[in-house]
């Protein structure tokens, strides 16, 4: 008899689905990003326009951050993520919230990443797995800039392990908030044109 793959869930904290409850593969690969950067993060963005934003969730994982904006009325969401069974499980958590205005893309990051783009985002969420030396974190970073994925005025939430190399922000993109709970560091840049 097959397996059956064992189901944890994750709460929403704020907005219309304030408490509703995300079922998440139990899964050692997956880290979702904690209630409290979740809220940080929003206040942070409180005084935006997030009704009329487009975001790009770079790494999606159990979705959380995506769904936390959805559930703050944002307009729409590109969700990347290319783990088979955390992709189904996305597919169904998308289904049961009946959001309609989302691209959910299973492919590698990076590939997608590499071309050239005719949309561009308000904000972006940059959460991939933890690594000593940030490669994904850096070409992610890279790879947006040089692909015109940006709006001028673009916010990009980054979340990494305290204890890790050093990674190279590109020069238009300043740390607008920054904090430490830890072994995770998450900051909010917002990017800029000279």
């Amino acid at each position: 008899m097959k397996k059956q793959k064992s189901l944890n869930t994750i709460n929403i904290i704020a907005g219309k689905w304030k408490g509703k409850k995300i079922k998440i593969i139990d899964n050692k690969i997956l880290k979702p990003t904690m209630c409290f950067i979740r809220e940080n993060l929003f206040n942070w963005l409180i005084n935006s326009n997030l009704h009329v934003f487009n975001c790009l969730d770079c790494y999606a994982g159990t979705g959380i951050l995506s769904f936390e904006a959805f559930s703050r009325n944002i307009l729409f969401a590109t969700l990347i993520e290319n783990n088979k069974k955390i992709f189904q499980q996305l597919k169904k958590n998308i289904f049961l919230l009946k959001i309609q205005n989302i691209s959910l893309i299973y492919k590698n990051t990076l590939i997608f990443l590499s071309k050239k783009s005719n949309k561009q985002y308000d904000l972006i969420f940059i959460d991939p797995p933890f690594c000593e030396t940030n490669i994904l974190l850096q070409k992610t970073c890279f790879l947006l800039e040089k692909n015109n994925w940006l709006k001028h005025n673009a916010y990009i939430f980054i979340e990494y392990r305290t204890k890790s190399n050093k990674f190279f922000l590109p020069k238009n993109w300043f740390k607008y908030r920054e904090k430490r709970f830890g072994i995770v560091t998450y900051l909010l840049c917002k990017r800029i044109l000279f």
